[in-house]
């Protein structure tokens, strides 16, 4: 911990607990526990056809700045120019709501979930998800339930034009209205006025499940003030995700040279275990220049952390052809994917290794290679890659992303009491709550703590790791905190303390820190230890004596005055 003078120490403290005491004021969001109400985050697996899939919702559900992104003001302005859409004033002492956004259902559908819920039908045999959230008003907040309504941007993969299936891999970003009427709402009319609360509902289906699919959106809590003049508060963030990929049954053995070319799929298994470990694959025996497709799943039952890996492919002379970090559209946003064309000596050529050097975190565990052939004049499908980025892409929005540096954490995604819950996060990535002086950090469900990868980079050097009543030690930026090494396995609470100073210029990178479970999947709450009070230091008896003699002298110099 750096030392600082006793003036700068008081102000950092109070602006610590200014910054603190705001953030409790904040909108939140809130599980319902109602016996009608299915929250689940778990990915739902199913098969389809020659493929298998997974389907899940959006883990990382989180409060949306007031007024609305940049992205959604400007598609309200290009869509509806005659419109007026303001940004609801900042409260005196913060600039959210007081209320909560009250989840009762969030589920994702496979092809055999029945998909809908008391007021929604039932629908199977394609994948999306369901979403039924209510906005229980706080002190301060709207209170007009015919003038409340909701503003939803989209975007997905797979557009709803034409409908009424729309278009796989047409890339939409809308206004997301329901019958298309000529206003920007989500509901057709204003929130039903006999609701004593504004309630949303939306289930996105897609009927094509043996495809990949990405859909995220942006929801906000609205208030007609005046004719097509519309006030836009806090919103949150959902949404829903689906992965396929050729059934593991179907690939072939790795070819010989004299194998016939009779084969399209070939599945490979390996791992990771440092930075510095390459690992050569190799398919012999095909037909020079057909296409073929190679891509990664990093999201392998039993992996502690993901590795996040960069895929290769060399031609016959050795020189490179292809390179990718980040752009398969399966694993958790870091793994990698590529196209190529068969060498003239009939054969591919891959290797895989951790991208970045392998940093703490991303430089080792399980992963799946997957290539695929395509006959001669047979391009590869359309969504083989994400959109945008290294290689062909990098979901960046589309894809769970967040973590991967201390200026990118993932936030908590719920409030309970005291406690800031970071619910069915990827393990290994980098979190951040609100910072006071400290925290307690407590696993939840079958989640334990089997280590601090990383402490954060920033002006405040050292911090203070506790287990129980034992204290580890202080450790700073680049140090790692093993439990698994010193207590014999994972440990379920520890605390951090002798936080001095703010490391971002937000609220969402005041103090992030990176954390490894004993899975890939887990879930832990935190919060705050408030800065133990300075004790008071009692006067000397001579203190005392000279004050009490001062103030006796300047009452009698005072006094001789007044009678001069």
């Amino acid at each position: 911990m750096q030392s600082r003078q006793y003036f700068i120490a008081v102000l950092a403290t109070t602006f610590l607990a200014l910054f603190h005491t705001q953030s409790t004021h904040a909108v939140s969001i809130t599980y319902d526990t109602d016996i009608e109400s299915y929250i689940n985050f778990d990915k739902v697996p199913y098969r389809v056809g020659n493929r298998e899939g997974q389907s899940w919702v959006k883990e990382d559900v989180r409060v949306l700045q007031r007024g609305g992104t940049p992205a959604l003001r400007r598609l309200l302005q290009e869509e509806f120019p005659d419109w007026t859409f303001l940004i609801a004033p900042p409260k005196e002492s913060n600039q959210s709501l007081k209320g909560e956004f009250r989840v009762k259902q969030y589920y994702a559908c496979g092809n055999l979930t029945n998909c809908g819920s008391p007021s929604v039908f039932s629908v199977n045999g394609g994948v999306g998800a369901l979403f039924d959230v209510d906005f229980i008003s706080g002190e301060g907040d709207p209170q007009f339930p015919d003038r409340i309504n909701w503003i939803q941007r989209v975007v997905s993969n797979h557009s709803e034009e034409p409908p009424p299936y729309g278009t796989h891999n047409l890339k939409e970003d809308r206004i997301d209205i329901q019958d298309r009427t000529d206003s920007p709402y989500y509901f057709p009319t204003r929130n039903n006025p006999n609701f004593f609360f504004p309630t949303f509902y939306d289930r996105p289906y897609r009927g094509d499940s043996e495809n990949s699919h990405y859909w995220n959106a942006e929801l906000y809590l609205v208030e007609e003030i005046g004719r097509n003049t519309v006030m836009i508060y806090d919103g949150i963030s959902w949404g829903w995700r689906n992965q396929t990929k050729r059934r593991r049954e179907d690939s072939c053995p790795a070819k010989s040279i004299s194998s016939g070319d009779d084969c399209s799929y070939y599945y490979f298994s390996d791992s990771l275990s440092s930075g510095t470990e390459v690992d050569n694959f190799n398919l012999a025996g095909l037909t020079p220049g057909k296409k073929f497709t190679a891509k990664i799943d990093n999201d392998i039952p039993g992996n502690r952390c993901n590795p996040n890996t960069y895929l290769t492919t060399f031609n016959n002379s050795g020189d490179r052809s292809n390179k990718d970090d980040n752009s398969s559209t399966l694993g958790d946003g870091f793994a990698s994917a590529l196209t190529g064309t068969v060498s003239s000596n009939g054969i591919i050529n891959l290797d895989v290794r951790a991208a970045n050097a392998g940093l703490r975190g991303e430089d080792r565990g399980n992963y799946e290679l997957h290539i695929e052939l395509y006959d001669q004049g047979e391009p590869p499908p359309d969504d083989f890659f994400v959109v945008a980025g290294s290689g062909g892409g990098g979901f960046g929005d589309e894809i769970q992303t967040q973590g991967r540096t201390q200026n990118n954490p993932i936030l908590p995604n719920a409030r309970e009491g005291g406690w800031q819950v970071f619910r069915n996060v990827p393990g290994c990535r980098w979190y951040d709550p609100h910072t006071p002086y400290g925290f307690e950090f407590q696993a939840l469900d079958d989640t334990l703590f089997s280590e601090i990868l990383d402490f954060p980079v920033g002006p405040d050097n050292k911090f203070t790791v506790s287990v129980g009543d034992r204290i580890l030690g202080e450790f700073g930026a680049g140090d790692s905190v093993d439990f698994t090494s010193l207590f014999g396995s994972g440990i379920s609470n520890f605390k951090i303390t002798g936080i001095d100073s703010l490391f971002g210029s937000t609220e969402e990178t005041a103090f992030p820190i990176q954390l490894a479970f004993n899975d890939r999947i887990g879930s832990f709450q935190m919060r705050p230890i408030s800065a133990p009070e300075p004790q008071s230091v009692p006067e000397s008896t001579s203190a005392l004596g000279l004050l009490a003699l001062s103030a006796w002298g300047i009452v009698k110099a005072l006094k001789i005055r007044f009678e001069k």
